[in-house]
């Protein structure tokens, strides 16, 4: 399930796109580093926060033993959130666009 609502590698190369535009308060490579992982956190929390964090009591639950039943199957997923309108590749695009306009300090080019 952790790959299924966006592959690291997505979100990893989406923040490198961003620390490319922007002048970065880093004096080495190690410190980039820790900024880019960071970020790379910070973005992944921030979309499932806007993915999760908007279910109800009953979806909640009702994801919770999707779970706990350990299915690796993507579609079960889908599935889940095409039943309750929940239009994920929306709040991640949207998400991943907030935070670029955050990151970026108004000045996404």
């Amino acid at each position: 399930m952790n790959d299924y609502l966006i592959d690291r590698e997505v979100l990893e190369k989406f923040v490198d796109e961003l620390i490319g535009k922007k002048t970065l308060p880093v004096d080495n490579i190690e410190e980039l580093n820790n900024l880019r992982e960071k970020s790379v956190k910070e973005l992944d929390d921030k979309i499932g926060m806007a993915i999760f964090g908007e279910f109800t009591q009953a979806q909640n639950e009702e994801f919770n033993q999707l779970l706990d039943q350990n299915n690796e199957n993507p579609d079960t997923y889908r599935e889940f959130f095409a039943k309750h309108n929940i239009n994920i590749e929306k709040i991640t695009l949207d998400t991943m666009e907030a935070f670029a306009q955050e990151f970026l300090g108004g000045q996404n080019e």
